[in-house]
């Protein structure tokens, strides 16, 4: 099935605007919030700023006012609730069109800790394989990043690992790789503009500029996620190559 990299960015936008969405979008919002003022309470410390005793702003602007060792952990507590949100949001995004998806106890409950874990590490490969991509001229990044779309929709959906999820993600996406990388890059440019916006440090407060960061990380976060989960059910749950095998089976079976 051909996928057109608009109407694949404006259906997966409309998926997140529903209440699965919203629930998505909060999850985000304070995921990215405690993480980032974990990391900025490590590279304070890495930094060796003394730390607050509250709430305030110091070097690496919002900080935690705790210990980085609990600084590390705060962080890796919330990188594994955003991998669960990852999952349950794609399920529940995949249930506006996958009748197996639409009772919520199935999905918060079916294979959820290895599905969780497998978006945490899968997530991880992405961003360093598309960060490797851009890193040689941005064009193979983006590439990448329109290959890689639907592993977290994969991972969410189907009972696989990492490195199938990976696979299976290169696959589908091989006959529609202009079309995904344009969407891919629909999504990449506001994100680029986020990041550029961080240099606003110096005009803004630094507590506005962490909380509109986390906001519109969020935001991109989600309809990112809308769009992998568009993409996954325009695109099927098996690769032209093997549907093609399968129906070749099927003749020299018949015959």
């Amino acid at each position: 099935m051909s996928v057109h990299a608009r109407t694949l960015v404006v259906s997966g936008v409309r998926r997140v605007t529903s209440p699965a969405g919203a629930a998505l979008f909060v999850t985000f919002v304070l995921a990215l919030a405690a993480l980032n003022a974990a990391v900025n309470t490590l590279l304070t410390a890495i930094a060796g700023t003394p730390l607050p005793t509250g709430g305030t702003v110091a070097e690496y602007g919002v900080v935690l006012p705790v210990h980085p060792a609990l600084a590390a952990v705060v962080a890796l507590v919330t990188l594994l609730v955003g991998s669960f949100a990852i999952v349950v949001g794609s399920r529940a995004l995949l249930g506006q069109s996958v009748s197996r998806w639409t009772d919520p106890l199935e999905c918060l409950t079916h294979r959820v800790v290895p599905a969780t874990l497998a978006v945490l590490v899968g997530s991880v490969a992405v961003l360093l394989a598309v960060g490797f991509g851009t890193a040689l001229l941005v064009v193979p990044g983006l590439v990448v990043a329109g290959h890689l779309l639907l592993v977290p929709s994969v991972l969410a959906a189907e009972d696989v690992g990492v490195f199938a999820a990976l696979r299976r993600s290169w696959q589908r996406a091989a006959d529609d790789r202009l079309e995904l990388v344009t969407a891919a890059l629909t999504l990449v440019v506001p994100a680029a503009l986020v990041v550029v916006g961080t240099s606003l440090t110096y005009v803004l407060p630094a507590t506005v500029e962490f909380g509109l960061g986390v906001v519109v990380g969020a935001a991109l976060l989600a309809a990112w996620l809308g769009v992998a989960t568009e993409a996954y059910h325009q695109l099927g749950s098996s690769t032209p190559r093997a549907a093609t095998r399968s129906r070749n089976d099927r003749a020299s079976r018949a015959l």
